[in-house]
């Protein structure tokens, strides 16, 4: 059981924290970032500049620049860079397991933390210059890519990447026009694919592209919560598209001074960080966000950002008054427990009428268990949390690293074989069933 001494300790590490700086500053456009597990890896390019003999700064070239940072160290480390590659546009990349991805016009490449060592991805059935480097998404298997583009031109091709084959395919042609700036996601069986207010849906299975119902806005980002696709705008409308209705919704405007520039999906709620008053957090359902203030970051910065499982890092750069010099800067921002009663934790307990007591007075209610609450709890050295915020609840279990992993995702009851009974009955879960509970709706 938390003690309140712990209890504090808990809040008091949520919020904000500033990085220590980091080694690189990456220009404009030019960064990119994937969570490994247990480290942030930053690939970006830094303009590298002269005065003439009047003063004025020009460009010289760039270099390709990289670092690490670790968390649980608080320290940056600058890795090795991979020598000079042609690209002058945005970056993306993906986590495969084992490499980072680097995707971009004229850059290929992959990064292998065990080794420390990069290595050239070959080139794309494609034309040199687009080859689907705008909306990039890693499906487990391959990376796969859309559209992209510069200087006036909006491409829509799209091709995959298979590490394990080393090798490209071309995706069949899309029911999409080209597009500078497509956003894309991946539900775990199909690649969604916003470009403008168009959308469409590929299959990798059937190889074959399918258009779905139009965005009411164009996005900017996007994050996948296991049912439902959210994505932030220019402006403060945030959009929920469900693949299995094909339906938009549009959720609450964010409130004034933030937009979406950073979106992530924390397994309770959406997470959207940007603009001149900092983030807001909203749980799918309810009709207001709640905002959390700006942080150590200004609000001008130029940002990637990565989940951890438990906060939001996020990293970038500033622009300036000196030409093609950039600033970096970065905070990590840990949001509070979802809903009044998260920080209770069951712990071993017996179902007596004291303990009853105390869940009922740590949940505010009379009547507990509530719809829209976590229900953490500790056994045998095992941490288990229950959602209840979604259309179908979720059993999250802690694995050897003591990162909260999905375990079963459940139609409205959890049995004994997925969580200690034990924990099931200190939540006063009512019984429905043999060694099934029924979770509150």
């Amino acid at each position: 059981m938390i003690t309140f001494k712990l209890a504090l300790a808990l809040i008091a590490a949520t919020g904000w924290h500033a990085l220590p700086p980091a080694p690189i500053t990456p220009d404009f456009d030019a960064r990119t970032s994937v969570w490994t597990g247990k480290q942030m890896l930053v690939f970006g390019r830094d303009q590298q500049t002269a005065l003439d003999s009047r003063g004025q700064t020009y460009a010289t070239g760039r270099l390709n620049v990289a670092a690490a940072y670790d968390p649980s160290t608080r320290t940056w480390r600058k890795l090795s860079p991979p020598a000079e590659t042609s690209g002058f546009m945005q970056l993306s990349s993906v986590w495969t397991g084992k490499e980072m991805l680097v995707w971009g016009q004229g850059t290929r490449l992959a990064y292998g933390p065990a080794a420390n060592s990069w290595r050239r991805l070959p080139s794309s059935p494609l034309l040199h210059v687009h080859d689907g480097f705008g909306a990039v998404v890693w499906t487990g298997t391959e990376m796969l890519g859309w559209g992209g583009g510069c200087c006036g031109d909006a491409f829509s091709d799209g091709v995959a990447y298979s590490p394990a084959t080393n090798k490209w395919r071309a995706l069949p042609k899309a029911p999409l026009a080209g597009d500078r700036r497509p956003v894309g996601i991946w539900t775990g069986k199909r690649y969604i694919v916003v470009a403008g207010r168009a959308a469409a849906a590929y299959d990798p299975a059937r190889n074959a592209w399918q258009r779905i119902a139009p965005a009411p806005l164009r996005a900017v980002a996007a994050a996948w919560s296991g049912s439902r696709a959210f994505f932030t705008t220019a402006s403060r409308a945030v959009l929920s598209y469900d693949p299995a209705k094909d339906r938009w919704q549009k959720l609450p405007l964010l409130p004034r001074g933030r937009a979406g520039t950073v979106l992530a999906w924390d397994g309770a709620h959406v997470l959207v960080w940007g603009g001149a008053r900092g983030g807001a957090s909203i749980v799918p359902g309810e009709k207001r966000w709640t905002s959390f203030a700006h942080g150590p970051l200004p609000s001008r910065l130029e940002p990637t950002a990565v989940w951890t499982g438990t906060s939001l890092l996020v990293w970038g750069g500033a622009a300036t008054k000196t030409w093609g010099h950039y600033d970096e800067a970065g905070g990590i921002y840990t949001p509070p427990a979802a809903g009044c009663g998260d920080a209770w934790m069951a712990e071993n307990l017996r179902v007596t009428a004291p303990v009853r007591e105390e869940l009922r007075a740590a949940y505010g209610t009379a009547r507990p268990p509530l719809a829209g609450h976590t229900y953490y709890g500790r056994y045998s050295g095992v941490r288990y949390a229950v959602a209840t915020f979604a259309g179908q609840p979720t059993v999250f279990r802690t694995d050897a690293h003591d990162r909260f992993r999905v375990r079963a995702r459940t139609n409205g009851t959890v049995c004994a074989d997925v969580v200690p009974v034990e924990l099931l009955r200190a939540w006063s879960l009512r019984a429905a069933g043999r060694s099934c509970y029924a979770l509150p709706r």
